[in-house]
């Protein structure tokens, strides 16, 4: 599942890079450079941030038969603000977001990363999640992004397939 946005980012960043090396214009580069990471990297983290939060509101909704009560409860409580504390960002798995749906959850989790080969899909997501709070908690202007534009998008397209098996789970 990607982002049509994020993808014409991708392609609006090429150009401008292929414009200013075309015209000699290498500290308009360097910015840009530095500019766009980091809002490549703020919107992928977002963008994953909105796709969970709507697939567990979605997971509730079809768990409590549209109860809006219940629905409202986890959307007010459970989830409003709530997002960054479902993972360890600094951790080398998901297992404590799996966890937050009990073993069993997590344990098939657990297979089905490994069977789709998702391990890098994995770290991918996290890193990105990681590098976001990095990003606006360490003085966003002053922080140094030490990947490429090209790495965070090609991590930002692994971390899209993880992102995709968390729907697929939740959405049985």
């Amino acid at each position: 599942m990607y982002s049509a946005k994020i993808k014409s980012l991708y392609e609006e960043y090429g150009e401008l890079i292929e414009f200013c090396r075309s015209n000699g214009q290498v500290s308009f580069e360097l910015y840009i450079n530095d500019t766009y990471k980091k809002a490549l990297l703020l919107s992928a983290a977002s963008y994953f941030e909105t796709v969970i939060t709507k697939t567990i509101h979605d997971f509730v909704n079809r768990k409590t038969k549209c109860n809006v009560e219940i629905v409202s409860f986890v959307d007010n409580k459970a989830m409003k603000r709530q997002y960054h504390t479902f993972f360890n960002w600094d951790g080398s798995n998901a297992n404590q977001f799996f966890g937050l749906f009990g073993d069993a959850f997590k344990r098939k989790a657990r297979e089905e990363i490994h069977t789709k080969k998702l391990d890098e899909a994995e770290v991918a997501f996290l890193t990105i999640g990681r590098e976001r709070n990095r990003l606006v908690h360490q003085n966003y202007i002053e922080v140094q992004i030490n990947d490429t534009f090209e790495e965070i998008f090609a991590k930002y397209e692994k971390a899209c397939d993880f992102v995709d098996l968390i729907t697929q789970l939740l959405s049985v």
